[in-house]
C-alpha cells in the first residue's frame, strides 16, 4: 500500500537512505529539511529524484513544519532531523534543546494535531550510560544513580525526546516507534568513525594515519539496514505493535578499528593505513556505552534482518558505491 511519508532531515546521511528506500517502493516522499541534498546524497538519490518532493524548513520552525504537513498531508512522519555534532553541542548546549528536543516536540505536536498515523522517531545508542549487561536490550537503563547518558548533551536531548514520545502516546494516543542507531556507516557518511577516511583515502590512493584507537569497538551498522528498519517500523500495523523501542544495529560482536583496517586492506590492495594502540580521552568516554546490542525484538516483531550484518560485506558495498561515484565524477 502506497503512503505519503514526510522525512525530516531527509537531506542528511540516514535521511537520504530512508528517502531512497521509500521512493523505490513507490511511496509519495517529502524531504523536509533546511537544505537540499548535498553532492553525495543527490548522486545517490538521482534514480528516484523525480519521486521526491522537497519542502524547506527546520523542525524547530513551527510555522514551516505546520505548512509542510498541511500542504502534503502525510500519513507517516519519519523524524531523523537533529544536530549530531557532539563537539558543537558541548559548546552550544541550547542547540540540543531547541533543535533536537524542541524539534521532536514540534513533530509530536504536529502529529497530534493532524492525526498522523505513525511517527518513526530516530534516537541513538548515545542515550545509554555505562553498559550494565550484554547483550544490551531495549530495557537497559538510561539513567543510573551515578551517571546518565554517555553522549552528554546529545544523549540528554535524545532521552528527553524519547520521554516526550511516551508522553504524547500516553496522553493523546500518538502512535510512535523509536529507533536507536549504532555507528552508522556507508557511502555519504559525514562523521569519520575511523571507517570513512580508511575507505575514502584508500580509494584515492592516500595514506590514513590514526595516532590511537586500534582497540575501539563499535557495532557498525550499514545505513541501508537502518533505512530497512525504518521502513519496517512504518509498515507494522498499529494493533501488532508491542515494543516501541528498537536498536538499529547488527546485534553481532563489536568490530574494532584495527579489525576494520585489516578488512579494508584486504578489499583495497595497497591501502596504506596505520592505527596506533590505545584510546583517546574522547574514546574513553564513549567506550562506556559500547556493547553488544540485542536486535531480537526487531527480528521478532518487525521482521528485521540486517543485509550487511557481516561487516566485510558492508564495507565492500561502501567501496563499490564510492568507486562508482568517483568514476562518474571523473567523466
Amino acid at each position: 500500500m502506497s503512503r505519503t511519508v514526510l522525512v525530516t532531515g531527509g537531506s542528511g546521511f540516514i535521511g537520504s537512505y530512508v528517502l531512497r528506500r521509500l521512493a523505490e517502493r513507490g511511496d509519495t516522499v517529502i524531504n523536509y529539511d533546511v537544505r537540499e541534498p548535498g553532492p553525495e546524497a543527490a548522486w545517490m538519490l538521482r534514480p528516484v529524484a523525480d519521486q521526491i518532493q522537497f519542502a524547506s524548513g527546520g523542525v524547530e520552525n513551527w510555522g514551516d513544519l505546520v505548512a509542510a504537513v498541511r500542504a502534503y498531508q502525510p500519513d507517516v512522519i519519519i523524524h531523523t532531523a537533529a544536530v549530531v555534532n557532539t563537539v558543537l553541542l558541548a559548546k552550544r548546549p541550547s542547540l540540543a534543546m531547541t533543535i533536537n528536543t524542541g524539534g521532536t516536540f514540534n513533530v509530536l505536536e504536529v502529529a497530534r494535531l493532524f492525526g498522523i498515523k505513525r511517527l518513526v522517531c530516530f534516537s541513538s545508542i548515545g542515550v545509554l550510560p555505562s553498559v550494565q549487561y550484554q547483550p544490551i536490550d531495549v530495557n537497559h537503563p538510561v539513567f543510573l544513580a551515578t551517571e546518565g547518558p554517555g553522549s552528554s548533551f546529545y544523549g540528554a536531548a535524545k532521552v528527553a525526546s524519547e520521554a516526550f514520545c511516551w508522553a504524547y502516546h500516553q496522553s493523546f494516543g500518538v502512535d510512535f516507534i523509536t529507533l536507536r542507531p549504532s555507528a552508522v556507516y556507508g557511502f555519504g557518511m559525514q562523521w569519520p568513525l575511523f571507517i570513512k577516511p580508511m575507505v575514502e583515502n584508500s580509494m584515492r590512493g592516500l595514506p590514513t594515519r590514526f595516532e590511537k584507537g586500534r582497540e575501539f569497538p563499535r557495532d557498525y551498522t550499514h545505513a541501508s539496514d537502518v533505512a530497512q528498519l525504518a521502513v519496517k517500523a512504518v509498515d507494522i500495523p498499529a494493533d501488532k505493535v508491542r515494543d516501541r523501542v528498537f536498536y538499529a544495529a547488527t546485534g553481532r560482536p563489536l568490530v574494532t578499528a584495527g579489525k576494520l583496517a585489516e578488512i579494508i586492506k584486504k578489499l583495497i590492495p595497497g591501502a596504506d593505513i596505520e592505527i596506533g594502540s590505545g584510546l583517546s580521552e574522547a574514546d574513553m568516554l564513549e567506550i562506556r556505552y559500547r556493547g553488544v546490542l540485542s536486535v531480537e525484538n526487531a527480528r521478532e516483531q518487525l521482521g528485521y534482518e540486517p543485509e550487511f550484518g557481516d561487516i566485510e560485506k558492508g564495507v565492500a558495498n561502501y567501496i563499490q558505491v564510492y568507486r562508482k561515484y568517483l568514476a562518474e565524477r571523473a567523466d
